[in-house]
């Protein structure tokens, strides 16, 4: 069982997974893109010219905002697609998994879809209003000011259906996680990923 968080930079994510986890009756694993990927790579990687071998930043104003949008360089595709081979391994082997993710860019959204296409997946949306992750994002001090915002519409596809969508503007971390682990005790057959995946999949085809 795979438990896939998708939701912009500062949308409360990893503070759902660990309640999750605290919750849970049973044990559950959490991954995703900071425990694989960004944590892997030096710091030398976020400036030029290291960069082209990571993500590109890209820096503008919207609405009086500054936005920060992410260009993931063709090096790091393999690194992404190896991640989700290994949530598929785990999830064969009988474990349960959170991974905690920021789907944005074809090039790692595919490889989700591709190898977890027969995987029992819980595909939750993390979507709090962008007033609200830009607050978040300046209040934290941890974060790319602009970069929640910058990818909050890629990150929110329309192609995707989630099997729950969380605004944690509203909804606290405690209650998302009961509200989650309700619908798994409910729900041994989950539609959403497989739903997302049918959209997505045929789309990519069309182009």
């Amino acid at each position: 069982m795979i438990i896939l968080l998708n939701g912009t930079s500062s949308s409360g994510k990893t503070t759902i997974a660990k309640q999750l986890q605290k919750k849970y009756p049973g044990v559950l694993l959490l991954y995703g893109l900071d425990t694989m990927v960004q944590t892997a790579f030096p710091e030398k990687c976020d400036y030029p010219p290291y960069d082209e071998q990571a993500i590109q930043v890209t820096t503008s104003e919207q609405d009086g905002h500054q936005i920060i949008r992410m260009k993931v360089s063709s090096y790091m595709y393999p690194v992404y697609q190896t991640a989700v081979q290994f949530y598929k391994m785990l999830s064969e082997q009988g474990y349960g998994i959170i991974v905690d993710e920021v789907l944005f860019d074809k090039n790692r959204i595919t490889p989700f879809f591709e190898i977890l296409s027969h995987e029992k997946v819980y595909f939750i949306g993390v979507k709090p209003s962008k007033d609200v992750v830009i607050r978040r994002e300046q209040e934290r001090g941890d974060r790319l000011v602009g970069l929640a915002a910058g990818l909050y519409d890629e990150v929110y596809n329309p192609y995707f259906t989630y099997d729950i969508t969380l605004d944690t503007g509203t909804v606290i971390p405690e209650e998302a996680a009961d509200r989650i682990i309700q619908f798994i005790g409910q729900t041994p057959e989950p539609q959403g990923f497989i739903k997302s995946r049918k959209a997505w999949m045929s789309q990519e085809n069309k182009e």
